[in-house]
């Protein structure tokens, strides 16, 4: 595709977005006087890196902010300090991916509570999946079996799929198209005219359903708090017995998970085993 294409996802396209769907920021007043308010471009894009590599470093000095916005607005590739492409970060993650779903799914449920605005009034979070999608649909050089992990269970979609869908979990949308891009869109230049010119249409899509996922608060029975602990759902082998002495109790089982104030309802997942961590 030309670079004058558009629109193109890449990584540059991708953070606009998200950062559009940020909380609500400090105002001037709470800047002068000093305080943070820890959803600035850098800090959210470092912790975007860090769904990749946990253990990601921002460099000192006034360097990753310069990268920040560079890469932001498509001025520059992935590079020494953007572990992004190519890399033995990407390479990690995308086997994380497809072997430990639930582990990225759950570092990227940590980066949406803290940064991004999620079932309010405002649907910054329908809007951003509707750009997304729209995005996606109309990228040329996606082609439709080109396949997402953008399901919750760790399945894939194929862009096909995923142009008509209605219904889509947050954080699963959104790890599904950042592994897509860390694993097919090296040159991140090419969104530039995107960044520059072009803007989501205005009901382009069906009316969006997107919902939160994976995290309960469960106390821990070693120290007594209350903390995040992330569910696992395994399916297990039982015997004719147990068969039906549970048959009762699974029929029409939800699963509730909640998200800081926001929660999601999930189908039948059979028997659900919580592990504590250490």
């Amino acid at each position: 595709m030309p670079i004058n294409d558009c629109p193109r996802l890449c990584g540059g396209v991708f953070l606009t977005y998200l950062l559009d769907a940020r909380k609500q920021r400090f105002g001037v007043r709470e800047h002068y006087s000093g305080d943070s308010d820890g959803l600035s471009d850098p800090e959210a894009f470092a912790d975007l890196i860090r769904i990749i590599s946990p253990n990601y470093t921002v460099p000192a000095g006034k360097t990753f902010k310069e990268n920040t916005s560079s890469y932001k607005n498509c001025r520059k590739n992935a590079g020494i300090y953007i572990p992004l492409n190519g890399t033995a970060e990407t390479r990690a993650f995308d086997e994380c991916i497809r072997t430990d779903y639930q582990t990225a799914l759950s570092r990227m449920l940590s980066f949406t509570d803290t940064y991004l605005e999620t079932g309010e009034n405002t649907k910054k979070d329908e809007y951003l999946v509707e750009a997304l999608v729209e995005i996606i649909s109309e990228d040329t050089s996606i082609e439709d079996d080109a396949e997402f992990y953008a399901v919750e269970d760790g399945s894939t979609i194929s862009k096909r799929t995923l142009v008509v869908s209605t219904h889509f979990c947050l954080q699963a949308f959104l790890i599904g198209i950042w592994h897509y891009i860390l694993q097919n869109r090296p040159d991140n230049m090419q969104g530039r005219n995107t960044i520059e010119s072009w803007k989501p249409t205005a009901g382009y899509t069906q009316k969006l359903t997107v919902t939160n996922c994976i995290v309960q608060e469960i106390e821990s029975p070693d120290s007594g708090d209350t903390t995040p602990e992330y569910a696992e759902t395994i399916i297990e082998e039982s015997t004719d017995e147990q068969a039906g002495a549970q048959k009762k109790m699974n029929t029409n089982q939800m699963v509730f998970i909640q998200n800081g104030n926001n929660s999601t309802q999930i189908g039948s997942v059979g028997t659900l085993t919580i592990k504590h961590g250490d």
